[in-house]
């Protein structure tokens, strides 16, 4: 008996120590946080932040594209001499530029039908965000009020506890007087024994459901971590027979970000279709070009070694007489040429080399391999699995609606018989003990009773916890939000 009262007390003194180690945790900011802490809603997130990328990446295809290409070399061997577009076997430095730019001119609202589709594609990944958001609101509110019944069961049976313990204080004396058999005293120590083990139990499970809750808050286990406790009669519960499922379901239609998900879906695929059959025919652009080139070798003609002559072809006529032409022969002079001299003449050969270019390309599709078309027919599949998304989603949101409002109306009823089964085992109860105490109803006998009332009040808990989360779901589809 003693070693049970002091794991109890070590318990309790272990969750008294880790509850002041940290603030409370209420609803609203239990929700928040998941909100902006788990996993799956930042998954969601960043699957919006790439939609939005990829948005404002259609819209910048707008701007005509501008590049700049700078090539910067050395040639040896036979290579062409960039200043004089003539064939040499002198080595060389050389160096071209080029400034390009290109812009549609007209592609049937293809580009326009691509950023309305992404436009579309991104609020829908933005609704995905707050379906994530909200599912995970609904988990954690779920848990939340299963983590309030594990502790208000766990102080139901510290009550239960303590009432045996105190009659059980009451009979030992009537024992020791002589007034009751020892045998009284023995059944009051198993009651104990049993109501020690069922309060550590619960409070066991009590830590249990808050590690749950803290797993659905992304947070370390071993985060110092408590709950704040309002009474569960003060949550703030709509009147369930102000509720009427057809309103629900109307309510939840234009306010569900997954219904709004679906439809911008649906207008995404109509969009992308659109922009897919204008690629099969021409589009026109315009298209713009700047270059330059420099080119200098690293040895440079210096003269020419004469060694003698030879006639040619050629020939001057004197009367009658054709007189031959004669050329010099020898060998040409080069020089090397250093580091500073071979960027001689750059901005000028660059001002003489300069070049602009300038027009309109078209672009028409003849046969590529069947793959704009069947882009074409993919998309056409694609706004009918979306509607087919949009029927689905809405037949099941109709059934969920309507499923939660008949759980919510029999977990009312439900709570209600719970409560005449309270009043009724209190009842019971309050006669049981008067005859115990006179001595004519056996120890037996008023610990079922004592039992049934416990049992009773923690079927009532688990009744009326399961009503207002009921109920939350209803709000949760009317729009309200999760909210405590």
């Amino acid at each position: 008996m003693r070693i049970i009262t002091n794991a109890l007390l070590l318990l309790c003194f272990a969750l008294s120590v880790a509850a002041q180690e940290g603030p409370k945790w209420d609803l609203r900011r239990c929700v928040e946080y998941a909100m902006a802490n788990n996993v799956s809603v930042k998954d969601a997130d960043i699957n919006a932040r790439v939609s939005a990328i990829i948005l404002k990446q259609s819209q910048l295809q707008q701007i005509p594209s501008l590049g700049f290409n700078l090539n910067h070399g050395l040639a040896f061997g036979r290579s062409l001499d960039r200043t004089t577009n003539v064939y040499t076997d002198r080595s060389q430095m050389f160096e071209s530029m080029v400034l390009q730019s290109n812009v549609n001119i007209f592609n049937w609202s293809s580009q326009k039908n691509t950023i309305s589709a992404n436009k579309y594609g991104y609020e829908a990944d933005k609704a995905a965000v707050d379906k994530a958001k909200n599912d995970i609101g609904l988990l954690v509110a779920r848990q939340y009020l299963i983590t309030l019944l594990s502790l208000e069961t766990s102080e139901v049976n510290q009550v239960q506890l303590n009432t045996t313990q105190l009659q059980l204080q009451n009979t030992r004396k009537l024992v020791d007087a002589g007034s009751l058999p020892e045998l009284n005293a023995a059944e009051l120590e198993a009651q104990v024994a049993r109501d020690s083990a069922t309060l550590i139990q619960s409070l066991a499970q009590f830590e249990i459901e808050k590690l749950t809750l803290k797993g659905l808050l992304n947070l370390p286990a071993d985060t110092p971590f408590d709950i704040d406790t309002p009474p569960v009669e003060s949550i703030p519960v709509d009147n369930i027979l102000e509720q009427s499922p057809s309103v629900v379901y109307a309510l939840a239609l234009k306010t569900q970000p997954q219904v709004k998900g679906n439809n911008l879906r649906l207008m995404a695929s109509e969009k992308n279709y659109k922009a897919n059959k204008g690629r099969l025919y021409p589009t026109i652009s315009a298209f713009g070009q700047l270059n330059s080139q420099f080119g200098s070798p690293f040895k440079q003609l210096t003269g020419f070694n004469r060694t003698g002559e030879r006639p040619t072809e050629a020939f001057v006529k004197n009367g009658a007489t054709n007189l031959p032409v004669y050329t010099p022969t020898g060998n040409l002079v080069f020089e090397g040429v250093g580091l500073g001299a071979i960027w001689n003449g750059y901005g000028s050969q660059l001002k003489d080399n300069f070049g602009q270019t300038v027009g309109i390309g078209i672009n028409v599709p003849i046969f590529n391999g069947w793959q704009a078309r069947s882009t074409v027919e993919r998309s056409k599949l694609d706004i009918e699995r979306s509607k087919l998304a949009i029927t689905r989603d809405t037949l099941q949101l109709k059934q969920d609606v309507y499923n939660a409002y008949q759980q919510a109306y029999g977990s009312f009823q439900t709570f209600v018989a719970r409560e005449k089964q309270v009043r009724t085992a209190e009842r019971t109860y309050e006669l049981a003990n008067k005859r115990y105490e006179v001595g004519v109803m056996q120890t037996i006998e008023w610990l079922q009773n004592q039992n049934n009332l416990t049992r009773a009040r923690i079927d009532k808990l688990i009744a009326q916890y399961d009503y207002v989360f009921k109920m939350k779901v209803l709000e949760f589809y009317k729009g309200q939000g999760v909210r405590l």
